[in-house]
């Protein structure tokens, strides 16, 4: 008998009705940014929207283009939030 470990995170719906993964870490902690008021909050959501939006900018039928935008906010991410390679 084979036995499938739970992963350290829960699966939450989207509007679209598509499975999500929320990620936990090994703790059980998981991100909960709803308070508008919290500035911290509204600028780590920014930071992600402008991610999103560099994804979304690569041209679909060039590999070059989706790997320039991979890499470019993989770095935007890096640098906002001070990760470095390890």
């Amino acid at each position: 008998m084979t036995l499938i470990p739970k992963p350290p995170y829960i699966i939450s719906i989207d509007k679209k009705g598509n499975n999500m993964d929320k990620y936990k870490n090994t703790d059980g902690i998981e991100l909960s940014y709803t308070n508008k008021k919290d500035i911290h909050q509204e600028l780590v959501k920014e930071v992600i929207g402008e991610a999103i939006k560099i994804l979304s900018t690569y041209n679909g039928s060039s590999k070059i283009s989706m790997n320039m935008a991979i890499g470019n906010t993989k770095k935007f991410l890096k640098t906002n939030f001070n990760i470095g390679d390890k």
